[in-house]
């Protein structure tokens, strides 16, 4: 009797590994095989699990705790996408992640403001060195007013710390930007944690 089940559960479990393999496009072969073999062991190891623990139908709690096999599998193309995009060093292709993160709640929604607003210093700071040859009142400016990284107005009284160094510093400040929001978006896009929960 216990061989029999034993082969009604493996059966059940090929059966889904099966439905989240269908569901699982975009994903390269041996990724998939990879997640594939993932599930297969977890659910291996959960239905024996639950079996020691006494439960009565130890396969039927463990395929309803990882749920719709279909749903599962979106689960994993979501993070395997999540995985490639942490990676890359575009800044549209991690500014695309962190929309989809922002979409998850307040800490996603947080991830894409530091991506909007460290690509849009960068952009400003490049934008501002390439605008200094044909606006020479572009600089930075200091006054009794504060300080203007750009064009102050001539009505205003102030003085232009940087000279023609200030193209250079914006580069400088344009590149630092840009490269640390990259790294700071790859390390926050990250997936945490497997897919799989018991």
């Amino acid at each position: 009797m216990t061989a029999t089940l034993a082969t009604v559960e493996k059966g059940s479990i090929q059966e889904y590994v099966k439905r989240v393999s269908n569901g699982l496009t975009g994903i390269e072969e041996a990724e998939k095989q990879d997640i594939l073999a993932e599930i297969n062991s977890h659910l291996s190891d959960r239905i024996e699990e639950l079996r020691g623990q006494g439960v009565s139908h130890p396969a039927e709690q463990a395929f309803s705790a990882l749920g719709d096999p279909a749903a599962l599998a979106s689960q994993f193309v979501a993070a395997a996408r999540q995985q490639r995009a942490s990676r890359s060093y575009a800044p549209w292709v991690l500014l695309r992640a962190a929309a989809r993160a922002a979409s998850t709640g307040a800490k996603g929604m947080l991830v894409f403001f530091v991506g909007v607003i460290g690509y849009g210093a960068a952009l400003a700071f490049l934008v501002a060195a390439l605008l200094k040859p044909f606006f020479p009142q572009m600089g930075l400016w200091v006054g009794s007013w504060g300080f203007v990284w750009g064009m102050k107005s001539d009505a205003v009284a102030g003085r232009e710390l940087l000279g023609q160094y200030f193209s250079l510093a914006s580069v400088v400040l344009a590149f630092l930007f840009g490269s640390g929001c990259t790294l700071l978006l790859q390390h926050l896009t990250r997936p945490s944690g497997s897919v799989l929960r018991h």
